[in-house]
């Protein structure tokens, strides 16, 4: 598939939902618009994203983003072998995304050390759940759960700069994409809560 062809796949259709297989720091270093991280592993990957697929409201069909033709056909072959066959996949990666002049969407990483010195100029989310905030919180973070913030988003004003954590980094990640794709400027905070208690920085 060209990246003509997937573009013309994801604009056909809501139901079309772009699943990027990279892994590390790829996907918050530039994505395709709308595309989901989910980074391929052997052990567990297809089973979770075929029952995230099963569980949608309607049906949907899955495109495999990567850069790499092996691993592309790994995931395709074992979400087939989960009933939850790849309507479309594409191996060539983001070079030939952005070659043929199609947007990206990035996302700034953020170490806690970082933050931590600059905390005073970020607004920073918590994407945990409620039962996970007894842990400790970012002095200053608002929390809103990573299943109500497209309902939230509307509410924050675009003049802000938002760091986006979670329990490791990984709900952040997607939510921080998800929010740049709205215009706003955002930073995923990389190791979340788990790296902010680990180097000592304080909670509220």
């Amino acid at each position: 598939m060209t990246a003509n062809e997937l573009k013309a796949w994801l604009d056909e259709s809501d139901t079309h939902v772009l699943i990027d297989l990279r892994v590390g720091r790829a996907y918050t270093s530039g994505h395709i618009p709308g595309a989901l991280s989910a980074p391929y592993r052997q052990q567990g990957w297809a089973p979770m994203v075929a029952d995230w697929a099963k569980r949608q409201n309607g049906p949907v069909e899955l495109g495999l983003f990567g850069d790499n033709a092996v691993v592309v056909k790994a995931a395709a072959d074992a979400l087939e072998a989960q009933g939850v066959p790849a309507a479309a996949t594409f191996e060539a990666g983001m070079a030939a995304w952005q070659a043929a002049g199609y947007p990206v969407v990035a996302v700034q990483d953020l170490t806690v050390d970082e933050l931590a010195g600059a905390l005073s100029e970020w607004t920073v989310i918590d994407v945990r759940e409620p039962y996970e905030l007894r842990s400790g919180m970012i002095p200053g973070a608002q929390a809103i759960p990573m299943g109500s913030l497209e309902q939230k988003v509307s509410t924050l004003p675009k003049e802000q700069q938002y760091a986006l954590v979670c329990a490791s980094g990984n709900r952040s990640q997607s939510a921080a994409a998800y929010m740049a794709e709205q215009g706003f400027r955002v930073a995923n905070v990389v190791g979340g809560m788990s790296l902010w208690l680990g180097a000592g920085h304080p909670t509220a």
